[in-house]
């Protein structure tokens, strides 16, 4: 309490923060304040507020060069991660189902099944046969009930000798007429499914044939062509898919294989030890060439524009040169003789290429149409504009 008191006294009298004075210098008097206590005190004051410049400078490079040296030994230290891809190879699988099972799973236009369209018509028609059996037993026991009583049925409930045969034959409608719906309701969607391409059936058929994977008798399911079905979705050019990869097969090179075969496609059909569980047969393996669908659907895409310029551009210099080079009568007819067959190719290719509907093929033909005429219409042969010229140029007769 003592140090306190003295400590508040020494504040009245000017005396905090006063150091030694040095031997020579005037002593101050009592009530003038000590420039030490002031330039401490502003000392105190400048250095609460901030640090000076020098003691930032070696700490600010002190911390950067610390944050540096972590970030260059993480990015060291930090590796690329490659997720290890596993492929599953055809021919490691033991000749028979398993072998078939592996082949029909390798590419989504293998995935190929029977509908059984006849069994899902049999089994319709019989539910509905006995659906249409209970149909009338329910409506003579209820005949049956309304002659004892005429207001039997206007109760949930029935009461009476016929009451528990009409309850059993209402269980035995819901029951078949669930399972008849159930039924129902599959083969529509089955009915849903789309039909493989042809050259997606000859894969399979072919396979089955080189490879003998199943006995003859049970391996007949494939020749059932109205009745099998594809698991693949529909693609807008599928038709131009399969012609590429047909190309590409028929002109297989070295080129070919690192373009359009990733790794993991060509370990699909990998032959790599002479004992392998299910090996085709000789001169039968380089017609099992599987190429990636993403590189040939990239090269499909990349053909649209292609044809998109050619219909804008050939058909304006084929009209052009007709009717600036080819001076006679039939110059008009042959322009629109081209006309009608760039607007023909240019409605085939929408029909093709795309999923348009007719009426859009219909006006998108008629727009495309309307610009070449008009362009035909503007361009005027070198005789006309030259006869132009003269008239203009040349003074009106009175």
């Amino acid at each position: 309490m003592t140090g306190l008191v003295d400590v508040a006294n020494a504040m009245e009298k000017g005396e905090v923060g006063r150091t030694e004075e040095e031997p020579g210098t005037p002593p101050s008097p009592p009530n003038a304040p000590s420039a030490s206590a002031t330039s401490s005190t502003l000392w105190s004051t400048q250095s609460s507020r901030a640090p000076p410049k020098s003691s930032i400078l070696p700490l600010a490079s002190r911390w950067y060069t610390s944050q540096s040296a972590k970030g260059t030994g993480n990015t060291r230290q930090r590796k690329k991660y490659h997720v290890p891809v596993k492929t599953r190879r055809i021919n490691d699988h033991p000749k028979g189902y398993p072998n078939l099972a592996a082949f029909l799973d390798s590419d989504d236009g293998f995935a190929v099944y029977r509908r059984f369209g006849y069994l899902q018509a049999r089994i319709l028609l019989q539910k509905q046969a006995e659906l249409t059996a209970l149909e009338e037993a329910l409506q003579a026991t209820e005949l049956e009930i309304l002659n004892d009583d005429d207001n039997a049925l206007c109760n949930r409930k029935v009461f009476g000798p016929h009451a528990a045969k009409q309850r059993k034959l209402l269980k035995d409608i819901e029951s078949t007429y669930c399972s008849y719906a159930q039924i129902l309701t599959a083969a529509q969607q089955m009915m849903s499914f789309k039909k493989p391409s042809n050259s997606e059936y000859q894969s399979v058929g072919r396979y089955l044939n080189n490879r003998q994977a199943l006995v003859e008798k049970e391996a007949t399911w494939i020749q059932h062509k109205e009745d099998i079905i594809t698991l693949r979705t529909g693609r807008d050019h599928a038709w131009l898919d399969d012609i590429i990869e047909g190309l590409l097969r028929l002109c297989h090179c070295r080129l070919i294989d690192l373009l359009f075969r990733s790794k993991e496609t060509r370990k699909k059909a990998e032959i790599d030890e002479p004992n392998m569980p299910a090996r085709p047969p000789k001169d039968e393996d380089k017609y099992e060439l599987y190429y990636t669908p993403s590189r040939i659907n990239k090269l499909a895409n990349s053909i649209l524009p292609v044809l998109v310029l050619t219909l804008l551009v050939l058909p304006i210099y084929l009209l052009y040169h007709m009717v600036h080079d080819i001076r006679n009568d039939r110059a008009y007819s042959m322009c629109i003789g081209t006309l009608l067959v760039f607007t023909l190719a240019f409605s085939a290719i929408l029909s093709l290429f795309t999923k348009a509907k007719r009426h859009e093929i219909f006006a998108a033909a008629a727009a495309y149409c309307a610009v070449l005429v008009v362009f035909l219409g503007n361009v005027a042969p070198p005789d006309a504009s030259l006869s132009r010229v003269h008239d203009v140029g040349t003074p009106g007769r009175i």
